[in-house]
């Protein structure tokens, strides 16, 4: 069940209708919920959406994955105890994952060139290019399915033991996710005019951040 979730949202990034559930927040609470603690996938997705903010699935560049890593993410987390240790790893096996993931995307691609360019040849009738079009999506949906299930299995494997040696309590865990998570969004930031013209939203946020930090 969970692999075909993330299945359907790798279809979700560019294949079929972009309607954004495959971004992490929207991937990481829905994974949370069906392992069981949706507050936890809500953590990891929100803080994996921070990350890839700045990344925006288009044209030929190669692009992170990011709806079938955060599946495997969030689940991981929730099924190996939620603790700090497990969150921790678990996100960090999300950022690796999306990775993974846009480089599976760039191989399908490949394939798909070659495949469907023999299919089609020089003039394929509609019919042809049809059963083109549904096959290139059948193996997005394939290529999610099997990206998320063997997330899992190395996740499920590797997760509990690194997260055994977790030194960190769940506010520093939290902290440093959140550090993580934010230095991506300079690339953000640069885009809205950087410095020199958000410096006061800029020093607003410093503060805002700081102060949240101290009350939890």
């Amino acid at each position: 069940m969970v692999s075909l979730v993330g299945g359907l949202l790798a279809l979700d990034t560019t294949a079929v209708g972009q309607f954004m559930v495959s971004r992490p927040l929207v991937a990481g609470v829905i994974a949370g919920a069906l392992a069981g603690d949706a507050v936890t996938g809500l953590l990891i997705g929100s803080t994996l959406e921070l990350y890839h903010l700045a990344t925006v699935p288009a044209g030929g560049a190669r692009f992170p994955d990011t709806g079938p890593a955060t599946v495997v993410a969030a689940t991981v987390a929730v099924w190996t105890g939620g603790t700090p240790g497990a969150i921790a790893i678990a996100w960090s096996l999300g950022i690796l994952w999306s990775q993974v993931g846009g480089w599976t995307v760039s191989l399908q691609r490949r394939l798909n060139g070659l495949i469907l360019g023999r299919m089609v040849g020089e003039g394929g009738s509609p019919a042809v290019l049809e059963l083109a079009h549904a096959l290139a999506i059948l193996s997005d949906l394939v290529r999610g399915v099997l990206l998320t299930a063997v997330g899992l299995l190395i996740g499920i494997a590797v997760v509990p033991g690194l997260a055994a040696l977790w030194p960190l309590d769940s506010a520093w865990t939290v902290g440093l996710i959140l550090a993580g998570a934010s230095v991506p969004l300079g690339i953000l930031y640069k885009g809205f005019g950087g410095w020199p013209k958000q410096r006061v939203l800029f020093v607003a946020g410093l503060v805002a951040g700081l102060v949240g930090a101290y009350l939890s």
